[in-house]
């Protein structure tokens, strides 16, 4: 039986797809590879000829994640120039009410503790990755201006990835959304950046 060109790459995508939906909404430890092949509509057998593991399945989520939040270049390896301009409107997404809200389509910063990050170096790698991505583009935004941009570019990723952890461990709603807002003003002023775009100023006006 003949497939199309595409048919591995696409089978790969949904097996990534469906393991990022899992992996958030679930844990990486309690995710089995059955489940994650289930998820895709495929079979447990297939899964060793695409990952050599979940952590290798994991490290594939992530940077599956960077593509699509295009904070890489086209290289795959350098920042992507333009999440550098956007570095602000960056910050007020990730700590928006509607990623707070997506559970499957969350960063993996915050939906993995730390004790899973100890059992599978390709994990903890893909993790500061993701880590290491935003902190340069919080860096670049900043005109990598010594010392200082770069502790200032440290507690902007520190207020966002914290700032919605902390949000999603209560069960007050209301202190949650304070806790996001705080975060998002403070890791904006550190930037120097307004803390609603022009088009939120127009429409308040």
């Amino acid at each position: 039986m003949s497939y199309p060109a595409d048919h591995r790459h696409l089978t790969k995508e949904k097996i990534v797809r469906s393991a990022r939906r899992l992996f958030n909404s679930r844990g990486f430890d309690a995710v089995s590879i059955d489940d994650v092949m289930g998820g895709a509509g495929l079979t447990r057998g297939s899964f060793y000829s695409y990952f050599k593991s979940k952590g290798d399945l994991y490290a594939e989520a992530v940077i599956d994640i960077l593509n699509e939040k295009q904070l890489l270049g086209s290289d795959g390896v350098s920042v992507n120039p333009r999440a550098v301009d956007n570095a602000a409107q960056f910050i007020r997404d990730y700590l928006s009410l509607e990623h707070f809200e997506d559970i499957e389509g969350a960063c993996p910063l915050i939906a993995f503790p730390t004790d899973f990050l100890r059992k599978e170096e390709r994990v903890r790698q893909a993790f500061e990755t993701v880590l290491k991505v935003m902190i340069d583009v919080f860096e670049q935004a900043l005109g990598r201006d010594g010392q200082m941009a770069r502790y200032r570019a440290h507690a902007i990723a520190t207020l966002c990835v914290g700032g919605m952890v902390l949000a999603r461990s209560i069960e007050d709603r209301a202190l949650a959304n304070e806790l996001r807002d705080a975060a998002t003003g403070i890791a904006l002023s550190l930037g120097q950046w307004p803390r609603f775009t022009s088009a939120e100023v127009r429409g308040n006006a």
